[in-house]
């Protein structure tokens, strides 16, 4: 598994192999295993991305929308998000989210619409209509959490869309910096 991960992470775009490497690491691959595999490597064609998706990933993630999600973040200069934060209100837990940035107090969730058409997605039971009133209740009590200022969802669209994605990120009161060298695809 070590060596086709890393052929992944040196032959395709971060879009790609950063779903890659983050299941990898869900899966017990260490990064260092991972960084000796690279160096063992003749080839230089993709090394720099490969090194940077390997620092990238993270097991945190949630699913493959949301790797590609903290590409596309990265891509247009968004603070770096805590993953998978959990959060707590006095009647106990309330919700874990996607993205959290705590210096803004922005909370941003990644929709798949997976959860709403596939019932194989849903608790047993639950209808499409069951699930959107469950979200809207459990957002609604995530806007009472005192650290939590705004909360933003996006999905697949904004991922593909810079332009939207930039909208809704400054829309939401995150800072994002210049980019001053090309994006490693």
């Amino acid at each position: 598994m070590l060596s086709t991960v890393v052929d992944i992470a040196l032959t395709q775009e971060l879009r790609r192999s950063v779903p890659v490497l983050d299941v990898a690491r869900q899966r017990g691959v260490e990064r260092a295993a991972l960084r000796t595999e690279l160096d063992a490597r003749s080839s230089v064609h993709g090394r720099d991305r490969a090194r940077f998706a390997i620092e990238f990933a993270d097991h945190r993630s949630g699913s493959v929308g949301e790797s590609v999600a903290r590409v596309a973040l990265d891509e247009v200069g968004a603070p770096q998000p805590h993953l998978q934060v959990d959060f707590r209100d006095s009647s106990g837990f309330v919700a874990r989210v996607d993205f959290w940035f705590p210096d803004q107090g922005v909370v941003l969730e990644f929709d798949g619409a997976a959860k709403y058409r596939d019932p194989a997605f849903r608790a047993a039971g639950l209808t499409a209509e069951d699930v959107l009133v469950q979200e809207k209740r459990r957002e609604d009590r995530l806007r009472l959490v005192p650290e939590v200022r705004r909360v933003g969802r996006f999905g697949w669209a904004e991922t593909q869309d810079t332009g939207l994605l930039r909208a809704l990120l400054v829309g939401l009161g995150l800072p994002l910096r210049e980019r001053r060298f090309r994006t490693i695809r």
